[in-house]
């Protein structure tokens, strides 16, 4: 009994996360090729307030100083006991108060114009007095009325002395200037070092995204489908060559050698599953979800299938932006609502030698969304599904809205994104199982914008911005269009509902 209760608590606790030094590396590697020209700039900025600052704060000392010997008058120190005990006590004569005294009657002050300071060179009778102020001719009259007025002091101690000048440095000048300045600039750039290193660790330590399919095994259980190569952007003029689509004649063969892989692989598990109809989706916006249905699309078409796309993300429909379609055309709501047929919905793009067909999203809508869970859709797509053999869907996020799982209930399977070094895991966690809780098959991941694939020298880079239409989110603000649930419905706080007054529902 106690073994099973045993093995019952060994299951219920949980792993701790090893860290994989290799890629904590990686991802600090990472983070610093995203930061860099923040971190320089810190760094910039910390080094001039720091010379600034010193600049202007700074006040010259000017140090006078003198070596010399102390004597009796007969030329001897014998009557001391030991040239130590000199040492010991000269520097505690010049330093005291009763000096000063003097020294300020001398140059008829109610103040110390300086700060005097002895050094005695040990086991012998010679001193270093040196007098700093900000005043160097100061400085000068007043080392000066120390070694003259040094012997009344010194008298009552050791009797009759002598201060025998041996070298002196006459009306000093300001040396520290450059020290302290070039002294600023080093302490400037520390701090801006510092703070940087610190602003990367915490990039690293709450980011939490991965970097690596192999992260991304080992955090969730999903079937691998293939990555798609990050591409840079080179903006042009013609908008087309801007494309991130294998339409594009310019685009890296790289890239679309990647989409071609996905494509075989999609359609493999699709006919293990034994349905055509596909939804695309990701976790938060800015994944790519759009440009990979779109290519997916078009992939597929060149094999000779007839394909339908259909946007079916009515807040935010963006097919049409990635294939250059300015034309109106009615949305998903607009057929959902019966105002339009299926058939009047579908455009064809006139892409040569392909049977691809799209419906377009048409103006944003979030009325439009609570439609996607009902009977007409399923009715909706069942039609699509008779006309032709691929359906691709493209929605909206499954962890921030509740649109994808209402929607996958009526597809075959799911094709889920994942952006590198983008999504934190626990948002990519929270979309998966928003969408398994409805028993959907979900046939694989891409990992899309791999920075660890290399891409082809004849290619030429054309990227993803951060998504075509989401940005960092883009105009979804913090999450735009979609949060603080802006235009989709405020949160009911007071009731603690879910849904608004439309009965759409708003995930928490």
């Amino acid at each position: 009994m106690s073994e099973n209760v045993k093995e019952s608590e060994n299951k219920n606790t949980p792993e701790i996360e090893k860290i994989d030094i290799l890629n904590l590396i990686a991802a600090f590697w990472n983070g610093f090729r995203k930061l860099w020209i923040l971190m320089l700039v810190i760094v910039i900025i910390c080094t001039l307030r720091s010379y600034f600052s010193t600049s202007f704060s700074y006040t010259p000392q000017y140090v006078a100083s003198a070596t010399v010997s102390v004597t009796t008058p007969g030329g001897s120190y014998n009557n001391i006991e030991s040239a130590q005990e000199m040492a010991a006590v000269f520097p505690y004569i010049l330093t005291s108060g009763v000096l000063e005294d003097v020294v300020k009657s001398d140059m008829g002050l109610d103040y110390l114009p300086g700060t005097i300071s002895v050094e005695a060179e040990d086991g012998m009778n010679m001193l270093t007095i040196s007098v700093s102020s900000d005043d160097p001719q100061m400085a000068y009259d007043t080392l000066t009325s120390v070694i003259e007025n040094y012997p009344q002091v010194a008298e009552y101690i050791f009797g009759a002395t002598n201060l025998q000048i041996l070298d002196e440095t006459g009306i000093p000048s300001d040396t520290q200037k450059e020290v302290v300045i070039r002294g600023s600039y080093k302490r400037g750039a520390l701090q801006g070092i510092v703070i940087c290193a610190v602003i990367l660790c915490l990039y690293v330590f709450m980011k939490r995204t991965v970097t690596s399919k192999e992260q991304l095994k080992k955090r969730i259980n999903l079937h691998d489908l293939g990555s798609l190569p990050d591409v840079k952007t080179k903006k042009r003029k013609n908008a087309a060559y801007n494309d991130l689509t294998i339409l594009n004649e310019r685009i890296a063969p790289a890239y679309e050698e990647a989409v071609r892989r996905l494509r075989i692989r999609v359609m493999r598990e699709t006919e293990k599953n034994g349905g055509g109809v596909i939804m695309v989706t990701s976790s938060v916006p800015g994944e790519g979800k759009t440009t990979i249905a779109v290519n997916l699309a078009l992939a597929i078409a060149r094999q000779g299938k007839s394909v339908i796309l259909a946007d079916c993300d009515p807040r935010n429909p963006s097919v049409a932006g990635i294939m250059h379609n300015d034309g109106k055309h009615p949305g998903i709501g607009a057929v959902l609502r019966n105002k339009v047929s299926l058939h009047h919905a579908l455009t064809d793009p006139g892409i040569p030698d392909v049977n691809l067909r799209v419906m377009f999203g048409g103006h944003s809508n979030t009325e439009d969304a609570a439609l996607l869970g009902s009977r007409k859709m399923e009715e909706l797509i069942d039609e699509m599904r008779g006309q032709a053999d691929y359906v691709i869907l493209d929605t909206a996020p499954a962890e921030l809205l509740a649109d994808a799982s209402l929607l996958a209930k009526y597809v075959d399977s799911v094709l889920y994104v994942i952006r590198c070094d983008y999504t934190k895991i626990p948002k990519i966690r929270a979309g998966i199982e928003a969408l398994t809780m409805r028993n959907v098959n979900i046939m694989g991941y891409v990992f899309n914008g791999d920075i660890n694939l290399k891409m082809s020298r004849y290619g030429y880079g054309y990227g993803y911005g951060y998504g075509y239409g989401y940005g960092k989110y883009s105009h979804y603000g913090r999450y735009g269009r979609y949060g603080s649930y802006s235009r989709y419905g405020k949160k009911l706080k007071d009731t603690g509902k879910t849904e608004d007054e439309s009965g759409r529902i708003i995930k928490e």
